[in-house]
């Protein structure tokens, strides 16, 4: 990065990130919510107040993908902030991520991760008796993965910047997304028969 930013700022934009849904609403979307977690970025690399509040403008427009992928984009940008990319390359960039993001993270957590933690969280009522004990599967197993993929995800964006696109189809994402649905499948099967045990 050409401007280095401390420790204490990216944490602060990555756990800002659990916020991003905060401020949703029909004119933005998450455009809201990612201006809140580009604060602290914004405040340590900007230093007159007219180029503050441009940016202020810029990161609070339309943004809408998935909550948990957004912190991909939230990571790119942080690196193209940091590295002096021209605003309007990083309003273009954030129009081209949003909609890939939306897909990959609906198909992968909304259609997947939820499901198979659900029925992790089933399994563990119907098996051991115990809803308090299916909750805490349930609420583990979901948080394990959704926390993972934003950290995976802000490290990506941070670390790849607007070249993000590139390590994500090497990532595999629909290859994992594939495979969560096939182990809750299996997790499935599993809940019939402990019904029908």
């Amino acid at each position: 990065m050409s401007r280095p930013l401390s420790k204490r700022v990216l944490l602060a934009t990555f756990f800002r990130s659990f916020l991003i849904q905060g401020g949703w609403n029909y004119r933005s979307m998450l455009g809201s919510g990612f201006l809140f977690c580009m604060l602290p970025v914004l405040r340590s690399l900007r230093d007159e107040d007219g180029e503050f509040r441009e940016s202020l403008r810029l990161h609070s427009e339309h943004f809408n993908a998935h909550p948990y992928l957004a912190s991909i984009a939230l990571g790119s940008v942080t690196r193209m902030e940091a590295d002096g990319v021209d605003p309007q390359e990083i309003q273009r960039f954030k129009t081209a991520v949003r909609g890939p993001l939306g897909g990959l993270g609906d198909a992968l957590v909304w259609a997947a991760w939820l499901p198979a933690a659900s029925l992790a969280g089933l399994i563990a009522v119907w098996g051991w008796g115990s809803p308090l004990l299916g909750a805490c599967v349930f609420l583990a197993v979901y948080n394990v993965g959704h926390v993972g993929l934003r950290v995976w995800g802000f490290s990506l964006g941070l670390r790849e910047g607007p070249r993000v696109g590139q390590r994500l189809q090497a990532a595999g994402l629909p290859l994992w997304t594939e495979r969560v649905r096939s182990g809750g499948v299996l997790l499935l099967g599993v809940a019939v028969g402990l019904i029908l045990a």
